[in-house]
């Protein structure tokens, strides 16, 4: 089988392979996520053995043997669902996924990044996938989370995340570089006392471990970036460079 390659139905993460002869076979459980049926086991059991088979598939707890189906399998399930969902995944698997899987070799989404080579690809589809799950955490802002998996997939790819992340604002809108001490030196203000104005106009408060951490009106003007040094973990406030000119009225 090919490289994992990953597309969403309507919110629902669903995997496909491609065997040596260019099919592909889509990961069974997610199939049935996107279907709503309950019991992966209980639909697959209803598919003949030339419509199934199992693979090696990475999770965020490792490799896992999974259950994995070609076309006509997944038509057989397609067609068992009485549920809305199912017609619309039908047309969208055959008239967008398949017809782009035969067409490129693979599924792409314009803007994404080109396929990887294989090991590398792997190990980023495996963090993407622990960065998703962490994103679902109650009280864990998914923007958070996502910046975290950028972090991860440098540290363990080489790949350049920091560039990537550069290149995520639109419109051209200023990126949030600053910490206290360089906002403060826009506006000749130490980093206590920026801190403690950004306080006052409501853009960043002390939570319980006694850490600046951001408002939902704070959110709008800077970023929570992981960091770890000395053994220590924890998220650095970035400034959207703005934010200088807001304080300067206020002040």
């Amino acid at each position: 089988m090919s490289a994992i390659m990953p597309f969403a139905f309507e919110s629902h993460n669903v995997r496909v392979l491609l065997d040596v002869k260019g099919n592909p076979w889509f990961v069974a459980a997610d199939i049935c996520t996107a279907l709503r049926l309950p019991e992966t086991h209980k639909a697959v059991a209803r598919l003949d053995d030339d419509e199934k088979g199992r693979n090696s598939i990475p999770t965020p707890g490792g490799n896992q043997e999974m259950t994995v189906i070609n076309e006509p399998g997944l038509y057989s399930l397609v067609l068992g669902s009485r549920k809305p969902e199912a017609k619309r995944f039908k047309r969208w698997v055959t008239h967008e996924v398949l017809p782009t899987i035969r067409k490129t070799g693979h599924y792409a989404v314009a803007g994404t990044l080109p396929t990887l080579p294989t090991p590398t690809q792997d190990r980023v589809q495996a963090l993407l996938l622990i960065g998703d799950a962490v994103a679902k955490v109650p009280g864990v802002k998914r923007s958070i989370a996502m910046a975290a998996t950028l972090t991860c997939i440098h540290e363990n790819t080489g790949l350049a995340m920091e560039t990537l992340r550069r290149a995520l604002p639109a419109n051209e809108a200023p990126i949030c570089s600053l910490n206290a001490t360089n906002l403060g030196k826009l506006i000749n203000l130490s980093a206590r006392a920026t801190n403690t104005m950004l306080a006052d106009y409501g853009l960043q408060r002390r939570n319980d471990r006694d850490e600046w951490e951001l408002t939902d009106e704070g959110e709008k003007w800077a970023e929570a970036m992981p960091y770890s040094r000395h053994g220590h973990s924890g998220y650095q406030i970035l400034w959207n460079p703005a934010v200088a000119e807001l304080l300067r009225e206020v002040a």
